[in-house]
């Protein structure tokens, strides 16, 4: 039993033993479950949605596997990176009079323990490359210039269907940030926002008429080395890679795919 005081360990176990579990079985068919009551006193069917800016771009989102070798402009990438964790407004209310730079996701605490590192070629006015987001100056601070997509290959297990991407974002966790108040739960929180983040960025995707590709299987160790992290203080926890969809049967006719 570890001591309640100890904030991190527990976490940290399981997400040292959660790397990825390399299923030899891809091909398996899985039947898509769900409930229904019998039991149920009654059902009323809903409404229809409707039909507005949202909703279409909930329809329009979708995995995309295949990206076309064309070039992104620089405002797209900017409205994905802002629209998903720029800082939206800022409050004093908040963190006890300190300034609170609010992002467009939830998160616990108002902590915003994730960071972007941003992997990109074919970006006009950007050199090809790895990058951090700078969210307070909402700038690119890179980090290594060149040919640099192709080392990432042996880390991503998915890297076929995004060789071609325009760029590939990397949300990385520092772990502390959540789980110096939390404890324990704060690594549920960081899962938690991770989520929000990706799911913004599909939708700002679609908006562009971009396809998107969120990622869960790569090699931790490989992946946070090649992004130069601090081992057991912080680690990517989700990737999703953006660009142009090579066509649109690219896209998955299955839309939670």
């Amino acid at each position: 039993m570890l001591p309640f005081e100890d904030e991190t360990s527990l976490s940290m176990l399981f997400h040292l033993n959660s790397e990825p579990w390399l299923n030899t079985d891809l091909d398996a068919v899985y039947e898509v479950e769900y409930k229904e009551f019998s039991t149920a006193l009654s059902e009323l069917a809903l409404p229809e949605p409707p039909k507005t800016v949202l909703t279409r771009l909930g329809r329009e989102r979708a995995s995309c596997r295949a990206f076309a070798m064309k070039r992104l402009p620089l405002s797209y990438l900017s409205a994905i990176l802002w629209g998903s964790y720029g800082i939206s407004r800022t409050d004093r209310t908040l963190l006890s009079g300190s300034l609170a730079l609010l992002r467009p996701v939830p998160s616990a605490g108002a902590l915003f323990p994730l960071e972007i590192y941003v992997l990109t070629q074919r970006v006009e006015g950007l050199s090809n490359g790895l990058h951090h987001y700078n969210v307070r100056h909402h700038s690119l601070e890179t980090l290594e210039e060149g040919a640099v997509f192709q080392r990432f290959e042996p880390a991503l297990y998915m890297f076929d269907a995004v060789r071609n991407a325009n760029a590939i974002l990397f949300l990385s966790a520092v772990f502390e940030r959540n789980q110096k108040k939390y404890g324990p739960r704060g690594y549920r929180y960081i899962l938690l926002e991770a989520g929000h983040i990706a799911q913004n960025v599909c939708l700002l995707s679609a908006e562009s008429s971009l396809g998107s590709l969120c990622m869960g299987g790569y090699a931790d160790r490989e992946l946070n080395c090649l992004l130069g992290l601090q081992p057991r203080k912080e680690g990517v926890v989700y990737c999703v890679a953006i660009g142009w969809p090579a066509s649109l049967g690219s896209k998955d006719s299955t839309r939670n795919a």
